[in-house]
């Protein structure tokens, strides 16, 4: 029989990338290093957090189909068929491209109801809040990496959505700054931890 895809470990793998994110950050505020040159690593760790995320979930999701392929063997009326292997439900989730690409959580969890059950739908069952920080984070990823016009008003819409600030600062004040809101995910530390925070539970309850 085929060997299974790891979960846990694959959730392991994308948690310690975050964890190793959030301490390098650290050891810079140890060091008293320039807020400026914190300010940019924070921006810069928010992409590199974003790619964990990407791959993560597209990970996750051939696992899904490797693990429980019966919805989509149904869904594509496949007969004689009952296992699906590691590298086809790769192939099926990359669509035929090189990796597995969605907009936002919304686009990410229209998609993901193709391949598994609404009623199991490990992104579907997520909390609206933390479905807008990740969103929110794709935003400050697109933002710093495109610097578009497009991508600075999707960056402005999300942050007035997910933390009522109409006005905001570059992504580098942004991350940097405390956020003391009552409701945070990480109350009084930089905002980037508190995304980082909301990308941990998601990876670990999903």
């Amino acid at each position: 029989m085929a060997r299974k895809i790891d979960i846990a470990r694959l959730k392991r793998t994308a948690i310690a990338e975050l964890a190793a994110m959030r301490e390098r950050i650290e050891d810079g505020r140890t060091a008293n290093l320039h807020y400026l040159l914190l300010r940019w690593m924070c921006k810069m760790t928010a992409v590199d957090a974003h790619g964990t995320w990407e791959r993560y979930v597209e990970g996750r999701l051939v696992a899904a189909v490797n693990h429980s392929p019966a919805h989509f063997i149904a869904e594509q009326n496949i007969k004689g068929v009952s296992h699906i292997s590691y590298g086809l439900a790769q192939f099926i989730i990359r669509g035929g491209n090189r990796y597995f690409d969605f907009r936002s959580m919304g686009d990410l969890i229209s998609r993901t109801d193709k391949w598994i059950p609404k009623a199991q739908n490990i992104f579907r069952a997520l909390p609206v809040a933390d479905r807008n920080y990740i969103d929110t984070l794709a935003a400050i990823r697109n933002f710093v990496v495109h610097g578009s016009d497009a991508a600075q008003l999707a960056y402005r819409t999300q942050l007035q959505l997910t933390y009522g600030i109409r006005y905001p600062p570059q992504p580098d004040e942004f991350l940097f700054a405390l956020d003391n809101r009552a409701g945070s995910p990480a109350r009084y530390q930089p905002r980037l931890y508190g995304l980082l925070v909301v990308l941990e539970r998601t990876i670990q309850n999903s």
